[in-house]
């Protein structure tokens, strides 16, 4: 339904409708389209918000081994939002429909755009920071690809206060990439640890560097204004 939105159609079709039902009930049921296939007033207002779109922007997530994924489409005056199970609802077990199969649709004002991945991916400016600021912990990849499928992996012997205190904490890990230059950076929401943000250094070996919560949100803030000011249409 959204690739079919985003290509311009009007329509989900009284013979999409014959030929696959289910979904033709799934999108009455939302309200989506009508007994004919046509869009509703709503979903042609959603359709609108994608089709003027001036660039997207796209996080996947992970929490031991589920995945979700949160999209945008960002124009002058709406953001159009795609959203799976959210940071919050992962570390609480919960998952939108069956394995995460189903996802919620907005409108939001296009200077709410990186409200929305802050709050999708549990940004919370009340926690505290671990360790001390510019400190940059170092695991090797193996390692912290293990801890990422399993909480109990024994943290590093070698670690630091602010390295087991992330590491004895849930976490959502997600990576967002936004606009066409593929902005793309990730971050570990690592509970009352904080943001830590993650790649890869010469050797191959995982660093991890926290982060203010203000930060963050300026981190996607300026990479969804900066790719919506340079691109004219994704």
């Amino acid at each position: 339904m959204i690739d079919s939105a985003s290509r311009g159609s009007a329509r989900f079709g009284r013979t999409a409708a014959l030929q696959r039902p289910d979904i033709a009930r799934e999108f009455a049921s939302w309200g989506f389209t009508n007994s004919r296939g046509a869009y509703t007033t709503d979903s042609r207002f959603f359709r609108h918000a994608i089709l003027a779109a001036r660039t997207t922007a796209r996080i996947d997530g992970w929490h031991l081994g589920k995945r979700t994924s949160l999209r945008l489409w960002v124009g002058n005056r709406w953001t159009a939002v795609v959203a799976g199970s959210s940071a919050g609802a992962l570390l609480l077990g919960y998952e939108s429909g069956h394995r995460g199969t189903m996802v919620q649709l907005d409108v939001a004002g296009v200077d709410d755009a990186a409200s929305v991945m802050a709050a999708w991916t549990g940004l919370a400016p009340a926690w505290p920071m671990a360790g001390t600021a510019g400190t940059i912990n170092t695991v090797n990849s193996g390692l912290f690809e293990r801890r990422l499928q399993d909480a109990k992996v024994p943290v590093p012997s070698n670690a630091d206060g602010q390295l087991r205190s992330l590491w004895q904490e849930p976490w959502f890990v997600w990576v967002v990439t936004v606009g066409r230059e593929r902005f793309r950076r990730g971050f570990i929401n690592a509970g009352a640890a904080g943001h830590f943000l993650f790649g890869l250094n010469n050797d191959g070996d995982v660093q991890l560097a926290p982060q203010a919560s203000s930060l963050v949100w300026h981190t996607l803030r300026d990479a969804v204004e900066d790719a919506r000011f340079h691109e004219l249409q994704y």
